[in-house]
């Protein structure tokens, strides 16, 4: 099975209304569902020393997460909320990322070492070290880039030099087409080898430069407990079974004998490889839709001190 590494960002999530301060953060939240899915994780990133800290690595190693090489320093970590204003529900954020975003981690040699070991390296936008990926790049080590919502025709194609994979979310103000533009530009203008839009309720998209595969979410009439951490959890399904058998599809190519996988047999392989991948996304994301906070360990917020 493969082994993803998850570079980046970590915040908790304070839910003023239920009383609760869950961890989370992009990478720390596929970290946590790749973990859970059986495959080896690691998350790398910088700590602060305060007890929101604690909350987040203690979670990642109750779930399995190897954070070995985190980098521990004076700060504070990530603060996002969930408070009830006014009867509406109105998320904030209480300290502009935190360490994360003040002092990014710095990757050094050591750290690009150990990511040798695995077969791909997860970040984010919010994760802020976009011009020192180029040292993962450079070790030849896969990279999967998550946008969230906060891309343009500017950024796609500078992480493009880097990234291997990009991963959207939809916009809400925008047409299916106008989001759909740049998900499709990703691959044939700027190069990626896999283009991935995700779109709550709408589904998801995925686009090889040959097809793209769109997938409606399951069981959506069933209801949500909560949906945070949904769209994360959708990329861990996706990209570790993606990945996966990828890996192994292509390894069975390079050590066959003459002709026996020939090219048309590998395209069908993985076209039906994407598809499963979507479907494994679509069921670790409904799954997670039925815990509180991104993937649970949450601590309550009464007495608790940062």
């Amino acid at each position: 099975m493969i082994k993803i590494a998850c570079v980046g960002d970590n915040v908790v999530d304070i839910n003023y209304i239920d009383g609760m301060i869950n961890p989370g953060g992009n990478c720390v939240n596929v970290a946590a569902y790749c973990s859970q899915l059986g495959f080896e994780a690691a998350y790398v990133g910088v700590m602060a020393d305060d007890g929101y800290a604690k909350v987040v690595t203690d979670s990642l190693t109750v779930n399995g997460v190897d954070i070995s090489h985190c980098v521990y320093m004076h700060g504070e970590t990530g603060r996002c909320n969930c408070k009830l204003i006014d009867g509406d529900r109105v998320l904030g954020d209480e300290n502009d990322g935190g360490l994360v975003k003040s002092d990014p981690l710095v990757i050094t040699d050591e750290i690009v070492e150990y990511l040798k070991g695995f077969d791909i390296v997860h970040t984010s936008c919010y994760s802020y070290i976009d011009d020192q990926m180029y040292k993962v790049k450079e070790a030849g080590i896969p990279i999967l880039y998550d946008y969230s919502t906060v891309w343009n025709e500017e950024n796609v194609p500078e992480t493009a030099k880097f990234a291997d994979y990009v991963l959207f979310s939809g916009r809400d103000g925008l047409s299916e087409e106008e989001n759909l533009k740049m998900f499709k530009d990703a691959v044939d203008k700027y190069g990626y080898k896999l283009s991935i839009m995700t779109m709550g309720t709408k589904g998801a998209w995925v686009y090889d430069g040959k097809k793209v595969y769109t997938k409606k979410p399951y069981n959506v009439e069933g209801g949500a407990i909560d949906t945070t951490g949904c769209g994360d959890s959708w990329i861990s399904g996706f990209i570790t079974s993606y990945m996966d058998n990828k890996l192994r599809l292509d390894r069975m190519k390079a050590t066959s004998q003459g002709s026996f996988i020939v090219d048309e047999n590998y395209d069908d392989a993985m076209a039906n490889i994407i598809e499963i991948s979507m479907c494994m996304g679509n069921l670790r994301a409904r799954y997670t839709s039925q815990i509180k906070g991104a993937y649970g360990c949450g601590v309550p917020v009464e007495g608790f001190k940062g």
